[in-house]
Parts: C-alpha cells; sequence; structure tokens
C-alpha cells in the first residue's frame, strides 16, 4: 500500500524563530510533491508549504513556507507515512466538488470558511 503514493520521502522541517530570534523547531515528518511536509503533533494531522534548505549537506532539511498550514484531522492515531498515504489515496479518487460537498461543509465546530475560487488577475 505504501508504495502507490509515489514521492513520498521522509524528511525534517524547522519552523521559526520564535519568541526569541534564536527559537527554532524541527518537526520530522513526510514530504510530498517536494514541497508539501505533513506532520504529527500530539495526535493532529497537519499539513505545510515547505521550501527545501539549498546546503549539500542538508539533504532532507526544509524550511516553513509560510503558508499558515492546515490541520487536517485529530486524533490520528499511526505512524505518519502510513497516515499521509491513506489520506492521499482518498482524496486522489474524490473530484473538487465531492470534496467540497463530504469534507469541509460538514466540518464539526467551523465557523464559516473563506475560499477564493475565483482568482483575479
Amino acid at each position: 500500500m505504501l508504495e502507490s503514493v509515489m514521492g513520498l520521502e521522509r524528511v525534517s522541517m524547522v519552523q521559526g524563530p520564535y519568541d526569541l530570534p534564536h527559537m527554532y523547531e524541527i518537526c520530522e515528518g513526510v514530504l510530498y510533491d517536494r514541497q508539501y511536509f505533513f506532520y504529527l503533533e500530539n495526535g493532529i494531522l497537519c499539513l505545510r508549504h515547505v521550501k527545501k534548505v539549498e546546503q549539500p549537506y542538508h539533504t532532507h532539511l526544509y524550511l516553513d513556507g509560510e503558508s499558515g498550514g492546515l490541520q487536517l484531522a485529530e486524533g490520528v492515531q499511526g505512524e505518519v507515512m502510513q497516515v499521509v498515504t491513506e489520506i492521499i489515496e482518498r482524496l486522489r479518487a474524490k473530484d473538487g466538488l465531492t470534496f467540497l460537498f463530504d469534507e469541509p461543509l460538514w466540518l464539526y465546530g467551523r465557523g464559516p470558511i473563506e475560499l477564493n475560487l475565483f482568482k483575479k488577475g
């Protein structure tokens, strides 16, 4: 099953600085399509956009791309590579309209979600 999603790779991401200019955090997770980083934090599966660190000795290190990120699921149990593989496979099987009707529309406790589906320019 893990072989069905090509391009997944174990990497680390650096986030920060936080309260002080020298405060950073490093997270281990799974990279998809060279720019999307999935990681588990206290049972919460998160997704962020990342940028590769361009140093020859940091082959698996990425920086937070300042995307703000998404919280994809709570109460996640299991190994992150397997969880990410299953989610990508499930989402690939849906078209965009089915996804909108099945997922964000029915999020528990959500407020309005603002999407910009009409790109200007």
